[in-house]
């Protein structure tokens, strides 16, 4: 019973830090080189007016910068590239399938779902607790995502 309860507790745990780092704002860069031409980067450029295309939980979100150093040419080259149709109109950067990950996150969500699961968790200070249901509710929905993400 113990182990059980330290297996499930572990794998909370490990889903919970493996989330966090998914917290950063994801995206790209689209910017007009001189000729009108888009461009869809991962760093911003220098001296150009840029949009910055937020990809993270599947919406996007465009928010209009400018590089170092920008010109009122630059600007004036993004405006006649923006009236071109060829550009997307959604951009998604989607990472490789990790069957490991698969796996780990199936396994959670099946202790997650487990008929009157006590999961408990430790905190940085080497205390512990156990989750309520909401947070249980909420680890289930950060393991279907890395499911819907790595599974087949």
């Amino acid at each position: 019973m113990k182990t059980t309860a330290l297996t499930i507790a572990l794998c909370a745990g490990l889903l919970a830090t493996h989330f966090s780092a998914y917290a950063d704002k994801t995206g790209y860069y689209r910017w007009a080189d001189d000729d009108g031409k888009q461009h869809f980067t991962q760093q911003p450029p220098l001296g150009r007016k840029y949009f910055f295309v937020e990809t993270r939980g599947g919406a996007t979100m465009q928010s209009e910068e400018y590089g170092d150093e920008a010109s009122e040419t630059d600007s004036d080259s993004v405006a006649d590239a923006n009236s071109n149709n060829d550009a997307p109109v959604k951009m998604e950067i989607i990472p490789p399938k990790d069957p490991e990950l698969c796996e780990k996150a199936k396994g959670n969500m099946q202790s997650l779902k487990a008929n009157g699961a006590r999961i408990r968790i430790t905190n940085a200070d080497g205390s512990s607790r156990m989750l309520n249901a909401e947070e249980i509710k909420e680890q289930e929905y950060r393991a279907q995502q890395v499911i819907n993400q790595n599974c087949g």
